[in-house]
């Protein structure tokens, strides 16, 4: 191999090791922010919705907040309407219902729930799955969805 190919093979090898450095590097920031993110969200669901302190929803909640939920219309002012109407729960219950997963994967943070159900014919126990995405951007939540229907 000639000197001057040696010397690019070098330094191409230098330069990706040096890039996939950097990669991990920025991996690594967006994982903390995703942390973040995911934090205050459970913050937000455990304070806001759980306790029932929805006087510290704009703590958590941006101005132009959008609720993709079909029983709430609106934004943060519809929401917080909505779930004042709803008595908070006890410590004890605030604190075990929590969701089975929660995980975040950039701007966005996803809680899995699990219910548990009694078929309504014959009466068998079954288990169930919904979820909840909340999409966080500059330290605020700005939208939410879930996966239930609206209630009658």
């Amino acid at each position: 191999m000639k000197p001057a190919t040696r010397m690019f093979a070098r330094w191409t090898a230098i330069l990706a090791a040096l890039a996939a450095g950097g990669f991990s590097a920025a991996a690594q920031g967006n994982s903390v922010d995703e942390a973040k993110n995911q934090k205050l969200v459970m913050d937000w669901y455990r304070e806001v919705i759980a306790f029932g302190h929805v006087d510290l929803a704009p703590k958590y909640m941006a101005d132009a907040y959008v609720e993709h939920d079909p029983n709430i219309t609106g934004g943060r002012t519809e929401f917080v309407s909505y779930y004042s109407k709803t008595p908070p729960r006890s410590i004890q219950a605030a604190l075990r219902t929590r969701p089975v997963q929660a995980f975040a994967k950039g701007d966005y943070v996803v809680l899995v729930w699990e219910h548990s159900d009694n078929d309504p014919q014959t009466s068998t126990p079954y288990k169930y799955i919904t979820y909840d995405v909340v999409r966080v951007k500059d330290g605020k939540i700005q939208e939410h969805w879930d996966s239930l229907r609206k209630s009658k």
